[in-house]
């Protein structure tokens, strides 16, 4: 067998497509191609294009994986899922894993500051965002220390949370329903109970 084209990709520049007698076999990207020291008319056997195949899936589930990635920050857990479900190899997995927090873009402590400030702003309470960065794999003291260091404290964000739900007609003239809701939420009953309390919506209710 022989390679009688390598063509740059349209809408890739950085990679090229490789045809063998005539039909594309697989792709690579520019430095696989000169890593491996590919020319046009270079005879193949049925290994050697075996292997190149093999090279060039690893290739692109890195590339979309590296995008998926740096999207938005990701847990080492949620990560693994996700090649998981691209059915990778366990050592390409802990490859890329170990590939990308080495160069800083999967970082489970970067990612729980993040997580965690987002849903502050939602005015989730500490439990449900532990509960959540629990699920998402994040350690124990390095969920406990993102709290502590929190920009926006459970208080606060009670506050918040009430001034936002009293103003809803269900809750309105009913704090023992605000309450029950509160509390489902994750905020203590006796934080909940003493915010009520010195809210001015139902200071006459």
């Amino acid at each position: 067998m022989k390679i009688t084209a390598i063509k740059v990709q349209v809408k890739n520049p950085e990679r090229v497509s490789i045809f063998v007698d005539s039909k594309y076999e697989f792709s690579l990207t520019l430095d696989e191609l000169i890593k491996h020291k590919l020319n046009n008319h270079d005879e193949l056997d049925v290994s050697a294009v075996k292997k190149y195949k093999k090279i060039s899936a690893d290739g692109k589930l890195r590339a979309r994986a590296l995008e998926w990635l740096i999207n938005r920050p990701h847990s080492e857990h949620e990560f693994r899922d996700y090649l998981y479900r691209k059915k990778a190899e366990t050592d390409q997995i802990d490859g890329l894993v170990e590939e990308f927090t080495n160069k800083g873009y999967l970082n489970n402590v970067k990612f729980a500051i993040w997580f965690a400030e987002l849903q502050a702003r939602r005015n989730k309470s500490d439990r449900q965002i532990k509960a959540e960065l629990y699920k998402k794999g994040v350690i124990r003291e390095v969920v406990d220390e993102t709290l502590q260091q929190g920009s926006v404290d459970e208080h606060e964000r009670l506050i918040q949370l009430i001034q936002k739900k009293a103003q809803l007609s269900r809750y309105k003239n009913d704090p023992q329903k605000l309450m029950q809701f509160l509390v489902g939420q994750g905020y203590s009953w006796q934080l909940v109970k003493d915010t009520i309390a010195n809210n001015p919506e139902y200071k006459n209710t």
